[in-house]
């Protein structure tokens, strides 16, 4: 099933969009990120700072969140671990050039996936489509992902 197949499908179950908050400080990265996923069907929320990201998980809610491990007023681990406490159902990753986030098999609790930069496109279409999942017997996560830049839980 493609990306836009499965956020249709989400849409029509859900009664929205899905959303994915996308936390990131490089302008041009989070315009490239946003349009990807607005191409798709998915609603992109964009953030540069972890206040930002916090207030408009707030206001909008998430579905997904791709965080940047390194912003200007914070650490992306810790905001990751603040969105889950107050989205527990939603799916976190965090982004990466880092290679020590997640290593020895080991995510931060808050955290289900680390994606290390650059990460394809591909891959973050996959993640959408993990989030889109409808039927009542899919398992949230992503452990069906062949891509060794992810690390599930």
């Amino acid at each position: 099933m493609s990306a836009a197949d499965a956020v249709d499908r989400f849409t029509a179950y859900h009664g929205r969009r899905p959303r994915v908050l996308l936390v990131e400080d490089d302008r041009a990265l989070g315009r490239m990120l946003t349009s990807t996923f607005e191409e798709h069907g998915v609603r992109a929320l964009l953030a540069r700072t972890c206040t930002a990201a916090r207030t408009i998980a707030a206001a909008a809610g998430f579905d997904l969140a791709l965080v940047d491990a390194d912003l200007p007023d914070g650490d992306g681990v810790m905001l990751a671990e603040a969105l889950r406490a107050d989205h527990p159902a939603a799916l976190v990753a965090i982004c990466s050039g880092r290679h020590g986030i997640g290593g020895r098999g080991h995510l931060p609790p808050a955290v289900d996936v680390v994606l290390i930069k650059p990460v394809p496109i591909r891959l973050l279409l996959d993640l959408m489509e993990t989030v889109c999942r409808t039927e009542p017997d899919a398992v949230s996560g992503i452990r069906h992902t062949r891509d060794a830049a992810i690390r599930p839980r």
